[in-house]
């Protein structure tokens, strides 16, 4: 999970914990593409708004690396036509907007995760 916020960092990494989850936190988006190569994830949570490298940049970066297979999904504030039209551009795989609902976010990250094949005896968002 990629967020700036440590409040956020600490509300969804609660509800997706508490759903058997295993939560890897990164405050920027260097820390982030960092860890993605240390340390692949099964799926990343991305907010679009980070000091340095923004949310945009991660994602492009992580969808050009061929070694990266793992969907992302952007969860931010700003869900207007022009940021979700840029986000799928980067590469998301899809655009959540926060605040966002404990059911909503854990069946995008269900369904994301069934769908690339990771598996689900010990998810890793």
């Amino acid at each position: 999970m990629v967020e700036n916020e440590r409040t956020t960092l600490t509300q969804i990494g609660s509800i997706l914990g508490s759903a058997g989850y295993r939560v890897t936190e990164a405050l920027n988006g260097i820390a982030a593409i960092k860890s993605a190569q240390t340390d692949p994830p099964d799926l990343v949570l991305l907010d679009l708004v980070m000091p340095g490298v923004d949310g945009y940049g991660v994602c492009a970066l992580l969808k050009q690396n061929s070694n990266f297979h793992a969907p992302i999904v952007v969860l931010s504030g700003r869900t207007g036509k022009k940021e979700v039209k840029a986000a799928f551009g980067a590469g998301a795989d899809a655009v959540l907007a926060n605040p966002v609902d404990r059911q909503t976010l854990l069946s995008k990250v269900s369904e994301l995760l069934l769908t690339n094949g990771a598996p689900s005896s010990e998810p890793t968002p």
